[in-house]
């Protein structure tokens, strides 16, 4: 695992981190200013309250802070961010264009990570992400899941590292480059092109396409992207094109039928294209914004083409860059599926399961033991592999603890955010920093920021990052568990509590599902306070508390609950933590069908905060 040396994860910053807010007073003085090419301003949310707009700070000792605006020449007042404080970002300047990510690594409640698959082996998943120069390398415990967008099987996936003649019809000197430090492949003018025929056409998919336009009009010039379907009547193409002869992009049908265009102006810089067909339907886009759509060609997808035309004169520009193209085609959601957490899992899309051990794979296909046999499988044909439920202890985080949520790439509407859970290590104009326990040190663009929940400061531990489903039955109605077969009604994992792990207050912390509550009104608290159904936490033996009493309502959804362990239950050490239930007094082993959905330590910095505290003047921004 890559760590990026200046923020690996430890132990040296659980020294308290409530400072006096006027020591970092003079980060905090710096006048809110927004910037005319940057996002709007912060929003700290108070539940309740009124949404407070300014800019969030960070200090490794102080911890957050949040700088309100000011208003009508008032000074701007500076308040701690505390345990549940949420801080939400505008968004900034779209990003260099990237085409959404094909894959997703999937975390548990911890974490959520998409991008370029590059490789996985027996110990890691390594993905390229287009917000950090650097490859994200995720621990395989650590991983649960590793799929491909919902619906959608990648036939190719090329960023034009290299020209891969025996891949492409390569016509005239296209060849691969680095443009502005992305790879990409140039097509010179005056007549060059590359083909892409698909083994298997593709009835109903998408066509995701990045490309870099410098806006300039070039009588004579043509730089297309063409689409080729084999219609009832013979092939027939759908047709955009990207320059230059004119001022606007365009979208051609010379087979039928036409589809109607909405004007898009060209402009300098990289775009992305993205063309959506199936049954009676075709979609073409721009930066997401429409430029076609309507009955577009029909029949199945046979082959891509990029190419320029015209005369290569010394006015024809530097030709065409591309620099990177997608292709998935859609398909049905499997809806009936078995779950085996012991062994890891190959999904088709046709709904198959292999089941077996995954020992490599990269961006084309995966490699797995079945029953002791080699297979080989083409992720055209994958919908995603789910691992073994193998209990590994993450890699200690320490300090300012939050979760933090991000947009992942091509920024899609209704696409749901990344996020990660770890310490953040740094906040600037420019980036977050945060030490995660199984993917490293991530640096997001402060940019590409979405939410930041706090959590109370301190070292966390993950036990088990593992879906585990407490019970005796089989469950297959809401709220779903994971897996549906029960494990019985002890969960027990060992973990070892570091020589350095701070003198503040320790707690088991559980991501809950269908946990039982004992509050009144609530289905089955009658049974609770008579013992029954009870879900106790013990640490070597020793019975600390119940679950039960630390869920307010029908817990319907993944809640985090976080169970305090005495002072003199922990020391440095190995210990065993065990989860165990008790059933009906008079049926013994009929238990409290819930999830336990992750398992951490928690050892809160000692003097942190246990709320958001009030606010505090900041001294006055200086005059212009």
């Amino acid at each position: 695992m890559r760590l990026h040396p200046a923020a690996r994860p430890g132990l040296a910053p659980l020294r308290p981190l409530v400072v006096a807010l006027a020591a970092c007073g003079a980060a905090a003085a710096a006048p809110l200013r927004a910037r005319a090419d940057g996002p709007g301003p912060d929003r700290l949310e108070r539940p309740g309250g009124p949404t407070v707009e300014g800019r969030l700070l960070f200090d490794p000792q102080a911890g957050f802070r949040f700088q309100s605006a000011g208003e009508s020449g008032a000074p701007a007042q500076v308040r701690a961010v505390g345990p549940g404080g949420v801080v939400g970002f505008a968004p900034g300047p779209p990003p260099a264009t990237t085409v959404p990510p094909l894959f997703q690594a999937g975390l548990g409640e911890s974490g959520r990570i998409s991008g370029t698959l590059r490789a996985i082996a027996e110990d890691a998943v390594t993905l390229a992400v287009p917000w950090q120069a650097v490859d994200v390398v995720v621990r395989r415990p650590g991983v649960q899941s590793l799929v491909q967008r919902l619906g959608e099987a990648r036939v190719l996936a090329d960023g034009f590292d290299a020209l891969d003649a025996a891949a492409w019809g390569v016509v005239g000197q296209p060849r691969a480059v680095a443009e502005g430090g992305e790879t990409a492949v140039l097509l010179p003018p005056g007549g060059s092109s590359i083909e892409r025929r698909f083994e298997e056409p593709i009835e109903s998919g998408r066509v995701d396409l990045t490309f870099r336009d410098d806006g300039v009009v070039r009588p004579g010039q043509r730089w297309t992207l063409t689409l080729t379907f084999r219609a009832p009547g013979g092939p027939a193409d759908l047709r955009v094109l990207l320059g230059w002869a004119e001022e606007s992009l365009a979208v051609e049908a010379p087979d039928g039928p036409a589809l109607p265009v909405q004007r898009l102006a060209r402009t300098d810089g990289w775009r992305r294209l993205s063309i959506r067909f199936g049954g009676d339907r075709t979609e073409v886009s721009v930066d997401g914004k429409d430029l076609a759509h309507g009955r577009g060609p029909a029949g199945p997808l046979e082959s891509i083409r990029v190419a320029t035309v015209g005369e290569p004169t010394k006015d024809a520009g530097p030709g065409g860059y591309v620099g990177a193209i997608q292709a998935a085609r859609f398909a049905p959601v499997a809806s009936s599926l078995e779950i085996d957490p012991t062994q890891d899992e190959a999904r088709l899309v046709v709904g198959d399961q292999f089941y077996g051990t995954v020992r490599r794979g990269d961006r084309d296909r995966v490699e797995m033991l079945v029953d002791d046999r080699p297979l080989a499988l083409d992720w055209k044909d994958l919908a995603g592999l789910f691992f073994r439920r193998a209990p590994a202890a993450g890699a200690p985080v320490a300090g300012a603890l939050a979760r933090v949520e991000w947009r992942a790439g091509g920024d899609e509407p209704g696409r749901a955010a990344d996020f990660a859970e770890g310490a953040v290590t740094a906040l600037t104009d420019a980036a977050l920093t945060l030490a995660t326990p199984f993917a490293g040190t991530l640096t997001i663009p402060r940019d590409r920021l979405v939410r930041i929940r706090v959590a109370e400061p301190g070292l966390r531990l993950v036990v088990d990052p593992c879906a585990h489903h407490l019970g005796n039955e089989f469950f297959s109605k809401p709220p779903l568990l994971d897996p549906p077969m029960p494990e019985g009604g002890v969960l027990e994992r060992p973990f070892v509590v570091p020589a350095d792990a701070g003198a503040g207050p320790a707690f088991v912390v559980l991501d809950v599902l269908g946990v039982v509550g004992e509050a009144t009104g609530l289905a089955f608290s009658e049974n609770i306070r008579r013992g029954e159904l009870k879900t106790y936490v013990a640490i070597d033996g020793r019975r600390v508390d119940y679950l039960n009493r630390h869920v307010a309502g029908s817990n319907e959804s993944p809640e985090r609950i976080r169970v305090p362990i005495p002072a003199d239950a922990l020391r440095p050490g190995p210990h065993v933590l065990r989860i165990e239930q008790t059933g009906l007094a008079a049926s013994p082993t009929e238990y409290d069908d819930m999830g336990i959905l992750g398992v951490a330590i928690e050892f809160a910095a000692a003097g942190a905060p246990r709320a958001d505290a009030g606010p505090a003047a900041a001294p006055a921004p200086p005059r212009p």
